[in-house]
């Protein structure tokens, strides 16, 4: 079966859950191309949605589904809504354009052959308007991360070593895109004064330029680039606490945080509807807040004591189970006569 798999445009190491999902469904003879399909990339992906020979197209919010459902109904083909970010996270866009934006979406949603939510609030939501859809959360490979094989622990040692952290110093790190839903700049404003911790940014994204000043002009702020997925576990193993500062319910990066065996500072807000005060560090974005949760988090007991209580809260579903679900959607949608 082939499909289509429109994205935001993040970066090639960025908002991975697809490329786990597709390495799964491929492994089973899917064939799966995933196009970034946002500002300077949508007339690639409208072309490829016209013009490619697929079964399916799957439209991944925002840009994705807006490209994929009108052109899907266009072919004749099934189209899947993915919703993998609540639709609150549009409130970047001009408050006129705003509702026509949430309008349009849950419009398609409600009009496509199948829908995915990874958020419980959007699924929820997607209930009370009659969306018959499914929810399939953010999850984390646990052993992948908890034992990372030697030699990805000795790479990502070696490309530590050569940004200049010192792997017997305490490390605080933050491991995705660079935007200000994650407050990278206070985090980097935060190194000034919390001068016994390193803080290391793996990732890409709008802030790069930000990050590389930062690590330009301090000290204990270190930014060795982007690196693949495949890498993230080796460089959490050399990590003592991680930044998850996304007002959201599903952050991917904490529940890989947690399943590395580290605590995550996290901001109050959407997170606090759905951990406890002991699973994650609750802090306030701001660099004051995080130098006083820095110091907290010296003791290696306290530390331990938050990812204790995490782990047992962790879904222990794993991308392949994940994969399965989206396997048995796409064979219900192509074989669906009526559309």
């Amino acid at each position: 079966m082939r499909i289509l798999w429109l994205r935001p445009s993040k970066g090639d190491h960025i908002s991975v859950r697809r490329e786990r999902i597709a390495s799964y469904l491929i492994a089973e003879g899917y064939e799966v191309t995933i196009r970034d399909a946002s500002l300077f990339d949508a007339p690639g992906a409208i072309w490829e949605a016209l013009t490619g020979e697929y079964d399916i197209i799957a439209g991944n919010v925002r840009m994705g589904l807006f490209i994929g459902y009108p052109i899907a109904r266009l072919r004749g083909l099934p189209i899947l809504g993915d919703v993998s970010d609540p639709i609150s996270d549009i409130d970047y866009i001009p408050w006129p354009l705003r509702p026509i934006f949430e309008w349009l979406e849950w419009r398609f949603l409600t009009r496509a052959d199948a829908a995915v939510f990874v958020y419980e609030s959007s699924f929820d939501e997607a209930k009370k308007r009659g969306i018959d859809g499914v929810r399939l959360p953010n999850v984390v490979d646990h052993e992948a991360f908890a034992r990372p094989e030697q030699d990805v622990i000795d790479e990502a040692a070696d490309i530590l070593n050569a940004a200049g952290v010192s792997l017997d110093r305490p490390v605080a790190i933050y491991l995705g895109g660079f935007s200000h839903s994650y407050h990278i700049v206070d985090i980097i404003e935060s190194a000034r004064e919390a001068t016994d911790w390193q803080f290391v940014f793996v990732g890409e994204g709008k802030l790069v330029a930000e990050v590389r000043e930062g690590a330009a002009s301090l000290d204990n702020v270190y930014y060795p680039g982007a690196f693949a997925y495949e890498l993230m576990p080796g460089f959490l193993a050399h990590a003592d606490v991680g930044f998850c500062f996304k007002d959201a319910e599903q952050p991917l990066k904490l529940k890989e945080y947690a399943a590395a065996g580290i605590p995550v500072i996290a901001q109050p807000g959407e997170l606090s509807r759905w951990y406890a005060d002991n699973e994650l560090v609750f802090t306030p974005p701001t660099p004051e807040a995080i130098c006083e949760t820095l110091e907290t988090l010296r003791d290696d007991s306290t530390r331990q004591a938050y990812v204790d209580a995490l782990t047992e809260s962790l879904d222990q579903r794993t991308w392949a189970d994940i994969a399965s679900s989206y396997h048995h959607i796409f064979e219900t949608i192509a074989t669906t006569e009526e559309r």
